[in-house]
């Protein structure tokens, strides 16, 4: 068992630091311009440098790295910047994954492909008005005509649907009401009876949108599971919550690798705030959860040569790393004051980031469910029951 970064590793971390700090500028460029020509160009330019798909295979054009790899680069590009993982992330560990898991031929050199190259984005279509945690309370359905699929139903909280190609739907096949029902479909945002919403701004600054299907018709050729598939495609979801949970553990390094630098050059009374005791408990306090949860996340990631990775392992780095970064960006803006809480400085920015996971992928009190239910041996049945006659 080594708890180490290797060599290797902290060299591909460091060139990785150094290029996103180059491409930097054009990230910055991207969310001014908020236009798809200034998105694909920063797609392009971070295919051409290998920052998609690091996980996808290199048959694909993919950087074939290992899961461990794959959210070390993460952390690193997030602390950068969260433009620049955002990509990263939805191209490595996002819905893609699902494709090059389950699609056929086909659908890989597309989907895969295109998303490593950076020709077209992929998001991913769960959660419904009435269906969050319940996730498998979701109506939106599915129906096979001939050689299309004929899809009615509507999604919510998808992200950059408006910056993407297509989204990876969740919906169902069959009529029971049960899990059985549920596959998967690529849905093309130019489909018949497709309409995307204008859109919300999350806390982290990121646009998410609603999706309506109403008789959208695809080919049944973008069918990429028809059902019984929910386990499989949470099983593979599980990747993309690391994924996610790399970028929070970023945002929270940044945070204290800033507020680090700024309590050693503030004076106060006479001497640096890092001279004061009750501060330096904080900053031992911060150092002591990024560690912990890092090494929570990396043992998840590590475990998957073995298979996907474990629902427990990701459900404990979830719970774990969702809590302390927050309280970790939350003491970097103390650390800071009154500048702490100034959209001109970077920490109260780096707290939005990392609010959500408490929220997407899964909200703690689920994943404590889960973390319980597998501890104590029971299933954990959150549905009302009914009363008998």
């Amino acid at each position: 068992m080594d708890f180490q970064i290797s060599p290797a590793q902290r060299e591909l971390m460091d060139a990785t630091e150094k290029l996103c700090n180059q491409l930097l500028p054009l990230a910055k460029e991207t969310r001014r311009a908020d236009t798809p020509e200034a998105l694909n160009k920063l797609r392009k330019t971070m295919a051409e440098n290998g920052l998609l798909g690091l996980n996808m295979p290199t048959e694909y054009g993919g950087m074939g790295l290992p899961l461990l790899d794959t959210l070390l680069l993460l952390q690193t590009i997030q602390k950068v910047d969260s433009t620049l993982c955002g990509l990263s992330h939805r191209t490595s560990t996002g819905a893609v994954g699902a494709v090059l898991e389950l699609g056929s031929a086909a659908q890989k050199e597309k989907y895969v492909g295109g998303v490593v190259r950076g020709e077209l984005g992929l998001s991913i279509g769960i959660t419904e008005p009435e269906a969050g945690s319940a996730a498998t309370a979701m109506k939106t359905r599915a129906r096979i005509e001939g050689d299309e699929v004929v899809i009615n139903g509507q999604k919510t909280f998808i992200t950059a649907a408006r910056d993407n190609h297509a989204t990876l739907l969740y919906c169902r096949f069959g009529t029971t009401g049960k899990a059985s029902d549920i596959g998967a479909v690529i849905l093309p945002h130019d489909a018949p009876g497709l309409t995307i919403s204008a859109g919300m701004v999350n806390m982290a600054g990121e646009r998410q949108y609603e999706l309506f299907m109403s008789d959208c018709r695809i080919p049944r050729e973008n069918v990429l599971i028809d059902g019984d598939a929910f386990g499989k495609l949470i099983s593979v979801y599980n990747s993309e919550r690391l994924g996610s949970i790399s970028r929070m553990l970023g945002s929270a390094q940044a945070s204290f690798e800033y507020a680090l630098q700024y309590i050693k050059e503030r004076q106060q009374f006479g001497q640096a705030l890092a001279d004061f005791q009750g501060l330096q408990w904080m900053v031992a306090d911060m150092k002591v959860k990024l560690e912990a949860a890092q090494l929570l996340t990396w043992r998840a990631a590590a475990n998957t040569a073995a298979g996907l990775p474990s629902p427990l392992e990701t459900s404990v780095a979830k719970v774990y790393v969702a809590q302390a970064t927050k309280e970790i960006c939350d003491d970097a803006i103390q650390l800071l004051g009154g500048y702490g809480y100034m959209t001109e400085y970077p920490v109260e920015g780096r707290y939005r980031e990392v609010r959500g996971g408490s929220i997407y992928g899964g909200t703690m009190q689920v994943h404590k469910n889960m973390i319980a239910g597998h501890v104590l041996g029971r299933r954990n049945n959150q549905w009302k029951r009914k009363e008998k006659a």
